[in-house]
């Protein structure tokens, strides 16, 4: 007796925890949903700011938009005709944001790592891979009617098409992504490491570069997949809290690495001070801080190789830089 009462017990606490989770999810897709929203906007808005790692970072944002929107509609039409289509359109957008998120780890390898100042001849194939791939994948799986309502959810209908057209695809791209930010961060890190001793007090900065790069290329995916591999119920716990906390706000860490800056602010403000007197205080807020911060670097990297290597270094991650590629 004191067995099955506490295996119901544990079945209870599960539930609990699963339905706590999802309304956490919900809140957390609300706001990645808008931040990725905003971050398009942002850089629709305002052309001198859409530099091309920025226009990367612009299309990943398209993709999570749609991605967690239609997320949240698979579970609005499951018993309408909108549902496959609904089904079909959420799994593109999903591999379309995998794809995306190499695209942009790759791009950040080539500009940090390899220092390549002919990244920008690969967009081309980005776009090619980003939305192709996923059109092929979709329309074979399509193809085979693997599409339905999956009893209060519209998806891939059972577990092959699942773990072919999701699991494996998303699997290899997060694996080939945390490769690829191991070589980033080894070169941001030895980079600084040999910076002026005034930069190397801006560790918030550093760290700022890490996240950004982090969120961009979607890394913490790897949780979800981690957790598949654990039958440690204690492990697989904490994975899953740990999946379902940051991957849903992808978007929106996206939207304050990228768009919570001073050229941003700046921008809006004068985009706003037209009518809304307030805002003009802020219109020259970007370029103060910009020349500070220049002469601030100027000054002490005169001198230095390393510190040179450090000014192109912040030059490349310039949000992850913001300054248009020649």
């Amino acid at each position: 007796m004191s067995s099955a009462s506490s295996s119901d017990d544990s079945k209870t606490s599960e539930e609990m925890l699963n339905i706590v989770l999802g309304y956490i999810v919900d809140v957390l897709l609300s706001l990645s949903i808008a931040g990725s929203f905003l971050t398009v906007l942002t850089f629709m808005l305002f052309v001198k700011l859409r530099t091309y790692p920025i226009r990367l970072i612009l299309y990943l944002c398209m993709s999570i938009f749609f991605a967690q929107l239609f997320f949240e509609i698979s579970f609005k039409t499951y018993d309408t005709l909108f549902c496959l289509p609904a089904a079909i359109i959420l799994h593109y957008f999903f591999l379309a944001d995998f794809i995306w998120t190499f695209c942009v780890a790759f791009n950040f390898y080539q500009m940090i790592v390899k220092r390549n100042r002919d990244a920008e001849s690969f967009e081309k194939y980005y776009h090619l891979a980003a939305w192709g791939i996923p059109m092929f994948i979709v329309v074979f799986i399509a193809g085979f009617q693997k599409y339905q309502n999956r009893g209060g959810f519209c998806y891939l209908e059972n577990e092959v098409p699942v773990f072919v057209g999701f699991f494996v695809p998303g699997l290899l791209i997060v694996c080939a992504n945390a490769v690829i930010f191991f070589f980033i961060a080894r070169e941001i890190h030895d980079t600084l490491k040999n910076a002026p001793r005034t930069e190397k007090k801006e560790k918030s900065k550093e760290f700022r570069v890490y996240f950004s790069i982090f969120v961009s290329i979607g890394l913490s995916w790897i949780f979800g997949f981690i957790m598949t591999f654990f039958t440690n119920k204690v492990l697989e716990l904490i994975f899953l809290v740990l999946f379902s906390i940051t991957t849903p706000l992808q978007g929106f860490l996206i939207f304050l690495s990228y768009c919570l800056n001073d050229k941003v602010i700046s921008s809006y403000a004068k985009a706003f001070g037209t009518f809304i007197p307030f805002c003009k205080r802020w219109e020259n807020y970007g370029s103060i801080s910009h020349v500070s911060s220049t002469t601030g670097t100027n000054s002490s990297t005169r001198s230095s190789h390393d510190s040179s290597r450090s000014e192109n270094l912040s030059s490349s991650t310039d949000s992850i830089s913001m300054k248009p590629i020649k």
